[in-house]
């Protein structure tokens, strides 16, 4: 892709004649941006277009441009791509909407567009976009007339919009390239990924997502980068609409955003949640080292400040760590005798005795530097206009000063006051801090680094799924009851046995086997969720309650029993009750979930998820992260359930998910979890047709 980001020569075909403001003009944007690469202006009825030769057909160019930006109409567009293609031209950026954006003609259109050029060899950024933007060069294909930095920072961006190329300072800060990829019809992210993991300019990487196609390919390629070049991801259009629609608990519960929190989370990719989270996290990556462990040194001007700061830290799983000796040493005894220094250090009273707060904050936070049990510094700042307080108002200088290359600490301040736009545009330049307008912004950018620092240390994942087992073939679209249990057998999965029956003698004889107690259910598509109508009946003790729960049910349930509808009978057992799952996404592919089970599973909303497979150690990670986990473990003198059977079952989950595609749904509800086991109770099993 540098032919995009970096052309020798340009030609645009659909630059109006108009200039000027509402005029929109794409090459007088490109030469406000600064290009100063050859640019070739196609128009049929035009001579010149601001002091440019304009040509009437793309065959009379003199030579063969790298690129062709191509804003025409959508009906011109596929017979200029095709004059393009027959002049040579390899890279194409398609302006124009109303694609696959718009209608069904558009969506054809499109595809007649992308196959074309597939047929030639040629690529296609767009349609619906705005294109590229590379501040290092001065290229730009944008119909805004973008702001150029002089100092380009080491960011790029890869969108679903141009708005944020327009708005960049905004919405991520300093940024040196930018591509809008529009509807994706040819490249999309995983393509320019790929580029920008070798591109020497490129050391941060801002993703806006609003939706993805092969998010595996996708997941594999931003994985890789995300060790060298963190990867940002801004993902919007938040959708749990998919869930409505789910036949089973797993279904219902485990929307879209979900699962691409998940998927991004088990890949070590930062996601943000708002702009302002974005630009953020970017100033923190570009400017900060990482944080690589959670004891924070903290400064603060207040008491109300230190704790608002402990607070915010909390919800980053980061802590303030013990006071250095350096600092009781040094700026204690500065103070009054009744001040006891703590972390937060509280340095007003000190700095109202000795008259020199400035000193006291730049020998406090060098006592932090050094301390080899701090791992990063949060600061907060007065940034007062009045020049009364010009004495506590920190320079770069005062920065400059502290040396922090020295130390690979991250330092965030937290400026407050009417000031602070000042004095954070004043920290911009200055290497290894970072200025925010709130002390719970600081303490997430700390977090940030923290996360990144942990992610970096996972083991490298195999993201292609390749079956572990010999699959058996499933026997129907919908499996319930013993026939589902059974199935899960198959794969290693503990259940517990039963028998279908069709009458009350059937029950009888099947509950004299197991042994009592017992629990009769009816076994139905039409009773998917059988507990929620009575059709579950538990601690039957006798052959008579058997006999008398069985003819309830049938008569409750007004079905036929024959085949595979009728009443299972099972050993009851009890334990943790928990849910197991599957459900296919059409992204990332099948998603394993675990979760608190039984009739309330809904209501707690106790889940997790990651994508199919797991390993071991990932299986006991996701365990551990329920808020019902401490019910397993042994809560109040319980006895603990059997933590490695039930990781285990995780794992031979995961290679049943894998092993069938075409698995919608799967949902283990309840899974029994015992000091001795765990055994799946119930089942059912959705299938994809066609």
């Amino acid at each position: 892709m540098q032919e995009v980001f970096d052309p020798k020569a340009v030609v645009l075909i659909g630059v109006s004649r108009q200039t000027g403001v509402g005029a929109y003009n794409g090459l007088e944007m490109l030469q406000r941006f600064g290009y100063r690469g050859a640019v070739y202006v196609v128009h049929p009825h035009a001579g010149e277009i601001l002091g440019q030769k304009v040509y009437q057909r793309l065959a009379d160019i003199p030579e063969v441009p790298d690129l062709a930006v191509i804003a025409v109409g959508r009906d011109r567009v596929l017979p200029v791509a095709e004059e393009c293609f027959a002049k040579g031209i390899r890279w194409l950026i398609i302006i124009t909407q109303g694609f696959a954006d718009a209608d069904r003609e558009g969506k054809r259109l499109q595809e007649a567009l992308v196959t074309a050029a597939r047929h030639c060899q040629a690529r296609i950024i767009g349609p619906n976009t705005m294109g590229v933007m590379n501040a290092f060069n001065g290229f730009t294909t944008a119909f805004v007339d973008l702001p150029r930095s002089p100092d380009p920072a080491p960011v790029s961006l890869v969108a679903q919009s141009g708005a944020l190329q327009v708005g960049s300072e905004s919405f991520l800060g300093p940024l040196g390239k930018a591509v809008d990829i529009g509807n994706a019809a040819d490249l999309g992210f995983v393509e320019v990924l790929e580029y920008l993991e070798q591109d020497p300019q490129t050391r941060i990487i801002a993703l806006h997502i609003e939706g993805l196609i092969q998010g595996r390919r996708f997941l594999e390629t931003a994985d890789r980068i995300n060790r060298s070049k963190p990867v940002v991801i801004f993902k919007t259009g938040v959708s749990a609409s998919g869930a409505q629609a789910a036949l089973s608990h797993t279904g219902s519960m485990v929307g879209e955003d979900q699962i691409f929190s998940a998927a991004v989370a088990r890949a070590g990719l930062s996601r943000v949640h708002s702009a302002l989270d974005l630009q953020d996290t970017l100033q923190a990556f570009r400017k900060l080292p990482l944080l690589r462990g959670r004891r924070i040194g903290i400064a603060t001007p207040s008491g109300a400040l230190g704790i608002i700061a402990l607070d915010a830290l909390s919800r980053e799983d980061l802590v303030s760590g013990p006071l250095p000796e350096n600092i009781r040493n040094i700026v204690q005894p500065q103070g009054p005798y009744w001040h006891i220094l703590h972390n937060p250090v509280d340095l007003w009273p000190i700095g109202m005795l000795t008259g020199d707060y400035l000193k006291l904050a730049q020998q406090t936070l060098s006592g932090f530097l050094a301390d080899p049990n701090i791992d990063g510094i949060i600061c907060m700042l007065p940034a007062l206009s009045s020049p009364l307080h010009s004495n506590i108002i920190a320079s770069p200088a005062f920065f400059a000063d502290l040396h922090l290359e020295r130390f690979n600490k991250p330092l965030v301040v937290s400026l407050y006051g009417d000031g602070r736009e000042v004095v954070r545009r004043n920290l911009d330049p200055v290497p290894g801090v970072a200025g925010y307008f709130s002390v719970e912004q600081a303490a997430h950018a700390l977090g940030q680094l923290y996360r990144r620092y942990q992610a970096l240390k996972r083991p490298t994942e195999s993201w292609r799924l390749v079956a572990k087992t010999n699959p058996p073939a499933p026997t129907e679209p919908l499996l319930l009851g013993q026939a589902a249990l059974e199935f899960l057998a198959a794969y290693q999965i503990p259940v517990v046995s039963g028998r279908l029956t069709h009458t009350p003698e059937e029950a009888a004889a099947a509950a004299a086997s197991s042994g009592y107690p017992v629990v009769l259910k009816i076994i139905a598509p039409e009773w998917l969720h059988k507990s929620d109508r009575g059709g579950v009946i538990l601690n039957l003790m006798t052959e008579e309650a058997v006999r008398a729960g069985f003819e309830r049910l049938q008569y409750l349930s007004a079905l036929p029993f024959s085949g595979p509808v009728g009443i299972l009978v099972q050993k009851q057992l009890s334990g943790r009750e928990l849910l197991l799952g599957i459900k296919a996404d059409s992204t990332f592919g099948p998603v394993i979930v675990a979760g608190y089970g039984g009739v309330h599973t809904e209501l707690w909303g106790d889940v997790v998820k990651t994508l199919a497979p797991v390993n071991l150690a990932q299986a006991r990670e996701m365990l551990a992260s329920l808020r019902s986990y401490p019910l397993l473990t042994g809560y109040r003198g319980a006895p603990p359930a059997a933590i490695d059977e039930l990781a285990q079952t995780l794992v031979h989950l995961s290679n049943l998910a894998v092993a069938h595609p075409t698995l919608r749904e799967l949902d283990i509800n309840p899974l029994m979890a015992t000091p001795e086991g765990c055994w799946a109770v119930d089942a059912r099993l959705v299938w994809r047709q066609n």
